[in-house]
This record gives C-alpha cells, sequence and structure tokens, in this order.
C-alpha cells in the first residue's frame, strides 16, 4: 500500500493539473465519448432565464442531471414544457468549465407516452361528439339552492379540502355527502363510476361534484373515460365536473352539466353565498315594500281625484230636478208662443174666410134665393112661376112665391 500511495505521488508530481485545465479536458472527454444520446427523464427545477433559454433537471428514481434548451431549440418545440413532465431528450453531454458542472445541451424534446394519451382522447372525444353526449342542448341547470350535494374526490388531496372550506363558509346549512375515491392510477376510474352509482340513488341528492386538482395528462386520465361519460349523461341529478385546473379539460368536463376550472371554483358554482342571499333578500323586499307604497299612493290619489267628481244621490236628484224645472219652464214657453202664432194665424184665415163669406155680402144689402130644400137658385131656369122659394137675408129669412119670370 505504501508503495503504491508514493508511486501515486511521483505520477501527480510529474503532471499537475490546473483547475481549468483539468475541466477543459473532461469536457473533451465527454464531447467525443457522448457526441448525441437520447436521455429520459423526469423534468425538474424549470426556470426560464431573461435570455429565454430554460434550465432543468433530468431526473430519476436514482439520479439527476442537468440540461439547458437554448432559446433557439426553444423556439422550435411544439409543446411547453412543464414540471413534472416525463420527456425524452436529444442532445448531446458537455461541461461549463467555470464551474465544473457537466450537463446536456438538449436539442429536442419529446413528451414520453404522452402521444398515445393525446390520440386516444381526441378520438373519444370525436365519438362522443358524433353521438350528441356532448350537445350543450342536453346540459341540465343546476339547482338554485341545493340542499344535499354529493362530493366525489379523494380524501388525502386539497381538492376536499378547498371544496368543504368553500362550500361551507359560502352557505353553512348545506348538507354534504362525501364518497371518498382514488383520483388517479388503474382503480380510479371504477371508484368514480361506483361513487355516481351511490349518490344519484340517494333521494335527496340534488347534484354531483366530481372533482381534483391538476396534474398531468397521465394523472387526469381516469376522468377520461367513455364509460364514465356515460354515467355522468345518464346520471339523475347534474353532475359539475372540477378537474384538474384552468387549462386542463377532460371527457369529463366535456360531458358534464356544468364545468368549474377549479374545486374552489365548483364550490362557487354550487352554493351561493348565504349572506349575499340575505341582502338580495333585503333588497328586494325594500324595493317591493317601496313598490307596494307607490301604487298605495297613485290609488289614493286617483280614488280622491273620482270621489271630488262624485255627486251624493240627493245632489243628483236636486241637480235634476233643476234641470226639469227649467226644461218645463222652456217648454211652456215655447207652447205659450206656438199657441199664440197658431192663434194670430187662425184669426188672420180667419178675417179672411169671413171676408169670402156669403154672411158677409149678406150685410152689405145682399141675399141668397133657395128652393125649399136649401139648394141655392143661381138661375131663374131653376124656377118655375108659383114656386114658393126661401131668400135668405142679412138677418132673418123670407118665403116668396114667384108670380112671374122676367
Amino acid at each position: 500500500m505504501d508503495g503504491l500511495a508514493r508511486g501515486a505521488e511521483e505520477t501527480l508530481e510529474r503532471h499537475v493539473f490546473t483547475v481549468s485545465e483539468l475541466n477543459r479536458a473532461l469536457r473533451e472527454l465527454l464531447e467525443a465519448r457522448f457526441p448525441f444520446l437520447w436521455v429520459e427523464g423526469e423534468v425538474s427545477g424549470l426556470k426560464s432565464s431573461k435570455s429565454g433559454h430554460l434550465y432543468f433537471n433530468l431526473r430519476d428514481d436514482g439520479a439527476s442531471l442537468k440540461a439547458v434548451l437554448f432559446r433557439s431549440y426553444r423556439l422550435n418545440l411544439p409543446f411547453k414544457l412543464e414540471e413534472g413532465m416525463h420527456v425524452l431528450c436529444f442532445g448531446r453531454l458537455s461541461l461549463y468549465e467555470p464551474r465544473g458542472d457537466y450537463q446536456l445541451l438538449v436539442q429536442q424534446v419529446e413528451p414520453l407516452g404522452i402521444g398515445a394519451f393525446r390520440v386516444a382522447l381526441a378520438q373519444l372525444r370525436e365519438k362522443l361528439a358524433r353521438e350528441g353526449l356532448l350537445d350543450p342542448a342536453l346540459k341540465r341547470p343546476l339547482p338554485f339552492l341545493p340542499k344535499v350535494v354529493g362530493l366525489i374526490t379523494s380524501l388525502y388531496g386539497a381538492a376536499i379540502h378547498d371544496f368543504l372550506k368553500v362550500s361551507l363558509s359560502r352557505f353553512p346549512r348545506a348538507s354534504i355527502y362525501v364518497y371518498p375515491v382514488r383520483v388517479q392510477g388503474a382503480q380510479a376510474t371504477g371508484e368514480i363510476l361506483e361513487g355516481l352509482e351511490v349518490l344519484s340513488t340517494l333521494s335527496d341528492v340534488e347534484v354531483i361534484v366530481i372533482t381534483r386538482g391538476g396534474g398531468s395528462l397521465e394523472d387526469l386520465w381516469a376522468f377520461n373515460d367513455e364509460a364514465l361519460a356515460r354515467a355522468i349523461r345518464a346520471c339523475r341529478v347534474p353532475v359539475v365536473s372540477a378537474v384538474g385546473h384552468e387549462i386542463d379539460y377532460t371527457i369529463c368536463d366535456l360531458v358534464a352539466d356544468a364545468r368549474a376550472p377549479t374545486p374552489t371554483a365548483a364550490a362557487e358554482l354550487v352554493f351561493p353565498r348565504l349572506e349575499e342571499l340575505e341582502e338580495t333578500l333585503r333588497y328586494l323586499h325594500q324595493h317591493l315594500h317601496k313598490g307596494l307604497e307607490k301604487q298605495l299612493r297613485l290609488k289614493r290619489e286617483k280614488l280622491l281625484a273620482l270621489a271630488g267628481r262624485l255627486k251624493s244621490p240627493a245632489d243628483k236628484i236636486l241637480e235634476q230636478q233643476k234641470g226639469l224645472f227649467h226644461l218645463k219652464r222652456r217648454l211652456a214657453l215655447a207652447l205659450e208662443r206656438a199657441f199664440k202664432t197658431k192663434r194670430e194665424g187662425l184669426r188672420l184665415l180667419a178675417g179672411r174666410l169671413e171676408a169670402l163669406s156669403p154672411l158677409a155680402v149678406l150685410s152689405r144689402g145682399y141675399s141668397i134665393v133657395c128652393h125649399p130644400g136649401g139648394k141655392i137658385i143661381s138661375d131663374s131656369s131653376q124656377v118655375n112661376e108659383g114656386d114658393g122659394v126661401e131668400i135668405i137675408l142679412h138677418k132673418g129669412r123670407l118665403k116668396a112665391r114667384i108670380e112671374e119670370k122676367l
């Protein structure tokens, strides 16, 4: 051992590297030994620099490797690189000499396993759309003030705490039935389906909420199941889906009657705030009270106006009597004027008639000769000598006999 140590010391003494020389030699060795290669791992510690470069670590269960994606290559990336994403990176190994850090200079990134998931998701979405399951017309309105809500989620995530906290703060009187399930993995879909079936059989449940926090496409895959989509549409009560974050959409979100981006938003969607309801009721009560007061005031004013125009029966009778008396007086005057006019006319006619009357002629010395029967004799041929005649004078009558016709 002592000999080996002395040999090593002698060797090091023969050639002493500076740090820069050693790092440069290691960089050249790495670049020559690993010119280009593919590395699989999970993205962690993702950071973006002001220059647009992405710095992150590729890790697996046992190790971590620094990596950098320069801006020129980042611009050609067809998707957004995210924390926790499982990827394949293509590039070359190099060593950053000033710090002695070796890293992977990434030129190309491919999501591992994402492609198959997305194809399956697109195909299922298209199939459900053809069958009409995504038709907005099928979506049912949520109950305005549900007394009982069914909640399907995990007992161990933040989703249940967020939903319950917001729900009970907004509407403390609500009852929430929680059906615990796994929210990712092979058994998650079956448990969610079972939760839907159990909660929908409870007669007092008015709406069901399915929720969990965000995650990768693989994490959310349990909510992209065809059987789950059909169960949601067949559910007795409306279903709210709050799966993932705002940018994540699953088949469950698309089929549900309502979609919320987060568990908190789902609670706000299902439960109105009690204080807001009470304030609305107070406002409506005041508005109604003022409206009724206004209507009563208008009706009272109208009634008073009508009462002013309305007269008592006695006054009405007296007024009618006055009118009748006035009409009688006018009628009497009219009749008097008519009688006077007629009387004057009659007097004139009588004067004219008297002037034409034979009696008036007789008063001037004339007489009328007639047969004893009263027939007037106007021609001497109407009598014979010896006939008796009657002579009508202005005053009195004479009987004579015809002695001679001339």
